[in-house]
C-alpha cells in the first residue's frame, strides 16, 4: 500500500511540474511579442569586449523568452543575417586614412552611430520597435531615434565613461571631453540598467535617471562549469589597457616566476597599434623582454579568441587575477569563478559584489602579489576557495537575468 501511495505521489508531483511548465509556456506565448533593438558596437565573435559578450548572451536569452530581437553592431561589411533566432544588422567599417589609431577610432564610432540611425529607421518602418536598448559608450543614435519616433530607450551602464577615461593612457585621455559630451545623452533615456549596485550609486551623482534598476551581468553556465585544478598557472584576461591594470603585469610576472614550477598566461588583445613611446607601448616592450627571458613559462596571447578557447584557459590555471583600476562588474572574474578558480582582484567598482566571500578583493599591488603567491604555494586552499566561487557563480544565471530585463522593458514601456 505504501509503495502504491508513493507511486501516486510521484505521478502527481510529475503532473504538477508538467502543468506548471505548460502554463509558463502558454503565458510566454500569450504575451504581446516585444520587438527589441540592441545597439552595441561590439557583438560579433570573437570579441575582446565584455560588453559584446554580454549582448551576445542577452540577445540569445531574450529570444528564448519570445522577444523579437534585432542586434545592430559593427562588422566587416554591411549585412543582415540570422544567428539562431536573433537578427543581426552589421555596419561595415569604413577605412579612414589617419595614422593616429585613437583619433581614427573616435571617427569610426561617430560614423557608426549615423549609420545606426539609418538602419534602425529602415527596420522600424517594417514594424515599430518597442524598446531601443543601448550598451557601451555609443548612445547618440538612440537619443535621436527616441526624439524622432518616440520609442522608449533603455541604456545599460557597463561603466561611467567620464570616470573610466581617467584611468586610460595619456593618448586616450585626449578624448575625455568628447567621450563625456556623448555620454551626457543618457540623461534622456527612459530607463537605466546598472550591472552593479556600486555603479548605480556612483552614477546618480553625475546623471539624472527617470528610472533605474540593478541587473547584474550573467554567465553561460553551459560553457563555464567547475573543473578540477591541474596546473600551477596564473591567468590574466583583458584588453591591453591601463584601466585593466596591464601596468602591473611586468612586476607581477617577475614575482610569479619566483615560485617553483609556476607559469603565467596573459590574454590581452589590443585594438590599436602599440608603437612609439606611448605608455602602453612601453609596458608591452617590458613584457616582450620578459617573454624572451622566461620562454615557455610565460605565454602571451594577443589575438582575438572564441569563448570556448578562453574557457579552456580558465581550466588550465590555478589562480585568476584582475588588477583593474576601473571595473564596474568583471565578467572574466565571474567566468573564472564558475570554472572553480580563486580570483585575486583589486577592490574597485563592482568587483567586491561579484566575488563576495568566494575570492580575494585586495587593496593594493603588494597585497595582490602576496595573495597570488600564497595560493600558488597552497593548492588545497585554491581548491576550497575555487569550489565556493563556482557555487556563487550559479547565482548569475542568464535565464533569470533575461526575465528581469523583459520585466523592466514592460515597466518602462507603460
Amino acid at each position: 500500500m505504501k509503495q502504491k501511495n508513493s507511486v501516486l505521489f510521484h505521478v502527481t508531483e510529475f503532473g504538477q511540474r508538467v502543468s506548471k511548465s505548460v502554463m509558463d509556456l502558454i503565458g510566454i506565448i500569450s504575451k504581446p511579442r516585444l520587438k527589441v533593438a540592441l545597439i552595441s558596437y561590439h557583438y560579433q565573435k570573437p570579441t575582446i569586449s565584455g560588453v559584446g559578450i554580454h549582448v551576445q548572451n542577452l540577445a540569445k536569452y531574450l529570444t528564448k523568452h519570445n522577444c523579437n530581437v534585432h542586434v545592430f553592431c559593427s562588422g566587416e561589411e554591411d549585412a543582415i543575417y540570422k544567428e539562431g533566432n536573433v537578427i543581426v544588422h552589421t555596419i561595415g567599417r569604413i577605412h579612414i586614412p589617419l595614422e593616429d589609431e585613437f583619433s581614427r577610432k573616435r571617427l569610426i564610432y561617430d560614423i557608426f552611430e549615423s549609420e545606426i540611425v539609418k538602419e534602425i529607421t529602415r527596420e522600424n518602418s517594417r514594424k515599430r520597435f518597442d524598446i531601443i536598448h543601448t550598451h557601451g559608450t555609443l548612445t547618440k543614435s538612440a537619443f535621436i531615434i527616441k526624439k524622432v519616433y518616440g520609442i522608449k530607450w533603455v541604456h545599460t551602464f557597463h561603466s561611467i565613461e567620464k570616470l573610466r577615461v581617467k584611468k586610460l593612457s595619456d593618448e586616450e585621455k585626449h578624448f575625455a571631453d568628447l567621450i563625456s559630451w556623448i555620454e551626457r545623452t543618457v540623461n534622456h533615456c527612459d530607463g537605466a540598467i546598472f550591472v552593479s549596485k556600486e555603479l548605480m550609486d556612483e552614477c546618480v551623482k553625475h546623471y539624472r535617471m527617470k528610472s533605474k534598476i540593478m541587473i547584474p551581468n550573467g554567465i553561460d553556465l553551459e560553457l563555464f562549469s567547475y573543473y578540477p585544478i591541474t596546473k600551477k598557472n596564473v591567468l590574466f584576461v583583458g584588453r591591453f589597457s591601463k584601466e585593466k591594470g596591464v601596468g602591473i603585469l611586468p612586476e607581477l610576472i617577475t614575482n610569479v616566476m619566483s615560485v617553483k614550477d609556476a607559469t603565467f598566461t596573459i590574454v590581452s588583445p589590443h585594438r590599436e597599434k602599440l608603437e612609439g613611446e606611448g605608455e602602453l607601448s612601453k609596458i608591452k616592450k617590458l613584457i616582450d623582454k620578459q617573454k624572451k627571458l622566461f620562454e615557455e613559462r610565460l605565454t602571451v596571447i594577443e589575438r582575438l579568441n572564441e569563448q570556448e578557447f578562453i574557457g579552456k584557459l580558465y581550466r588550465e590555471c590555478q589562480v585568476y587575477i584582475q588588477p583593474s583600476k576601473y571595473e564596474s562588474f568583471g565578467l572574466c572574474i565571474l567566468e573564472a569563478m564558475a570554472t572553480g578558480r580563486p580570483v585575486v582582484a583589486f577592490k574597485v567598482g563592482g568587483i567586491p559584489e561579484v566575488i563576495g566571500n568566494a575570492g580575494f578583493a585586495v587593496k593594493d599591488k603588494k597585497e595582490l602579489i602576496y595573495k597570488v603567491k600564497e595560493l600558488l604555494n597552497d593548492k588545497k586552499q585554491s581548491i576550497i576557495v575555487g569550489r565556493k566561487a563556482s557555487q556563487r557563480a550559479k547565482g548569475f544565471d542568464w535565464n533569470v537575468i533575461a526575465k528581469k530585463t523583459i520585466k523592466y522593458y514592460e515597466e518602462v514601456g507603460k
